[in-house]
């Protein structure tokens, strides 16, 4: 880590671009609405570009090419690369290039682009105003993108997409409706404003507040209220475990709005292969950490060595009948597709489909005691005697 706590220089066309509009927003936005006002179809389409970019950078941005987690059609690319443009966030080769290495340094004041670790500010938005060296750009690790066309054509006409995306939309869009100022202010300044802070709190709020189940080496946090302004990307601390997940929030209650996208995208043809981890991986990767953090708690007891031996045979036994559950699963699986083709009893001779569910069913339920236990177990060490100091 670098011992040299000098500011360096401040980037002023940086600072002009992400400063001005703010500014204006907070502002003349205001002013107008209070002397003027605004109707609810210009509040519809602030609401529809707010969707439109924020839903670019997470879907697109991010989660399609920063980390590969699904294909897309090229007209989806296409729509991402304007919406990209309209979020006013760089290029997409850029954008994906700093937030590759700031998955692959995280936490790294020197190597990662916007380390928390710098500070709630710096993560937010100095990042991008200060000629940082780790802020310097280098497309080594974005070479895949560089041989995206639709890509190399956002990147090279940037300048004129991102003028057409905020300033001549939302113009057309007033001239239309019969107020320019008003929809410029709204689905132009006020829309960008939040957008692009609503995803600056994925790089220093979602790294300070919230839980961290998947890996707590790290600041990434997961956070179901960030959650809300971030379109699903709160749950920072899973996704920085497994980035190369479509999804971040996980469960079928999860506030992700992107997931939902991707997924409704690959069932009428514009998305397909998409990458998610397993259930076994999830709960294994959660149950060593639960595991770890007891065992330093263990040190602290009274009777130590008693509470180790007994923690260490309820893990023992729940990660065995985790492991034997997801092997019969998978052969479940296997079987369920393989029972009605004519290699049948060439492939399973002494299976039966009925015999195998019943161990399935079996084995689930027992899994389900052995993750009660292990809770309890957990639980029990809050209210245990520990060594004085």
């Amino acid at each position: 880590m670098s011992s040299d706590n000098s500011k360096p220089p401040i980037r002023w066309t940086n600072l002009a671009v992400l400063g001005i509009p703010p500014i204006i927003a907070f502002t003349l936005v205001p002013w107008y609405g209070y002397n003027f006002g605004y109707d609810l179809i210009e509040w519809m389409w602030f609401l529809v570009l707010m969707i439109f970019c924020e839903m670019s950078i997470t879907a697109g941005y991010h989660r399609l090419w920063s980390h590969r987690a699904y294909k897309a059609h090229p007209i989806l690319k296409f729509m991402f690369a304007l919406g990209g443009a309209c979020a006013l966030q760089n290029d997409c080769i850029t954008w994906a290039s700093d937030h590759r290495r700031h998955h692959l340094y995280v936490d790294d004041n020197d190597r990662d682009p916007y380390s928390a670790k710098r500070g709630f500010w710096y993560s937010h938005f100095e990042w991008m105003i200060r000629d940082y060296e780790s802020t310097h750009v280098d497309l080594g690790n974005a070479r895949d993108l560089l041989q995206e066309p639709i890509l190399l054509w956002q990147r090279k006409h940037y300048l004129s997409l991102l003028l057409l995306m905020n300033v001549g939309l939302p113009v057309l869009l007033g001239w239309i409706h019969g107020d320019i100022w008003a929809s410029l202010l709204l689905a132009g300044f006020l829309r960008l404003v939040l957008s692009q802070h609503f995803t600056y709190l994925i790089n220093s709020a979602a790294h300070v507040w919230g839980s961290r189940h998947y890996d707590p080496t790290q600041t990434a946090r997961d956070n179901w209220f960030i959650s809300l302004f971030t379109f699903g990307e709160g749950y920072h601390n899973y996704h920085h475990t497994f980035a190369w997940d479509y999804r971040n929030g996980i469960k079928w209650y999860h506030w992700d709005p992107t997931k939902w996208l991707i997924r409704t995208c690959s069932w009428i043809g514009l998305a397909s292969d998409l990458r998610l981890c397993s259930a076994y991986r999830q709960e294994l990767t959660r149950l060593e950490v639960q595991y770890n953090n007891a065992l330093q708690k263990c040190e602290q007891l009274i009777d130590s060595l008693a509470w180790r031996k007994k923690l260490e045979q309820e893990y023992d036994q729940l990660v065995e009948t985790l492991n034997h559950w997801a092997e019969l699963k998978q052969q479940w699986y296997q079987v369920k597709s393989a029972q009605f083709s004519s290699d049948w009893h060439e492939n399973f001779p002494d299976l039966e489909p009925e015999s195998l569910r019943l161990r399935y069913r079996q084995l689930k339920i027992e899994l389900k005691n052995k993750r009660k236990n292990w809770q309890a177990l957990l639980n029990t060490f809050t209210s245990l005697p520990y060594q004085a100091a």
